[in-house]
């Protein structure tokens, strides 16, 4: 039986599409937004912390992808260089030679931020996970990145499937947001996981600062206060008396008093020079 759809209702959904272009164009700009911003953010941390923190903040991210190959790959990507990868399997019967296979990925992209390794290498992780791939051999990361056909299955199961590659699409001109629609996801994951990047860079490198502002300071309890830090200085305790004797520490005490203590000569004790604390 065949079912005719009035033209009242054609144009009703002809109307209603027009009406949803606006709000579907406007949250698509908004994504591409914020993933735009925060591949920014992750470029000015490497330019802040260096670039050795980055590469190990992404070489622990895609580890479980890229495996022993993690740093190769994300170096390559960076900067724009071929990326080899070998594969040595067991021989066909035991007395002959391993197989030794060699990959080589091209980026056709050029030097990338690192924000966009890092976009690049998480869309093609989620294209391939739409396998069943997890953990990718040198030729499906080779089909996933730059093109290439992947066979999954086997026997009369296996299925052979046709990639155009993420970082080809990207050099053909297309935008991040326009890559994924194409490959059938959102970039929503994306984004998300890019964030939690950045956030752990962030505060990796404030927990670096204030590891090192504590080792260089003093220590002081209760009212005494210790105005110069630094690993000779003595510990000043709530009474204002000092507890520690570095070999020349200035120590301030609990009433506002300052003293410079010399070391003593051998079997004789220091002199102290008395002044007040600036």
């Amino acid at each position: 039986m065949k079912v005719r759809i009035s033209s009242g209702l054609w144009i009703f959904i002809f109307v209603l599409s027009l009406a949803l272009a606006p709000e579907l164009a406007h949250a698509q700009t908004q994504t591409t937004s914020a993933l735009s911003t925060e591949a920014s953010h992750m470029d000015s941390l490497a330019a802040t912390q260096g670039q050795s923190k980055v590469v190990d903040k992404l070489s622990t991210d895609f580890g479980s992808f890229l495996g022993a190959d993690a740093t190769g790959v994300i170096t390559g990507l960076r900067n724009g260089t071929p990326i080899t990868l070998t594969t040595t399997t067991p021989g066909t019967t035991p007395t002959s030679a391993p197989v030794t296979t060699t990959t080589m990925i091209n980026p056709p992209t050029g030097k990338m931020g690192w924000g966009n390794v890092y976009i690049s290498l998480a869309l093609a992780k989620q294209q391939l996970s739409q396998y069943g791939i997890t953990q990718p051999t040198p030729q499906q990361l080779q089909a996933a990145l730059t093109g290439g056909t992947i066979t999954t299955g086997t026997g009369t199961t296996a299925t052979t499937s046709q990639l155009q590659g993420v970082l080809t699409l990207r050099s053909d001109g297309m935008g991040w947001g326009q890559i994924a629609q194409k490959l059938g996801f959102k970039l929503g994951p994306v984004i998300s996981s890019l964030k939690a990047a950045n956030h752990g860079l962030a505060a990796g490198a404030t927990s670096s600062t204030s590891t090192s502002s504590v080792a260089g300071s003093g220590i002081s309890t209760g009212k005494g206060a210790l105005s110069k830090g630094g690993s000779d200085e003595g510990i000043v305790t709530g009474s204002g008396r000092p507890t520690g004797t570095g070999s020349e520490s200035g120590i301030t005490t609990g009433s506002g008093h300052g003293y410079g203590v010399s070391g003593g000569g051998p079997g004789g004790a220091g002199q102290s020079g008395k002044g007040h604390a600036k």
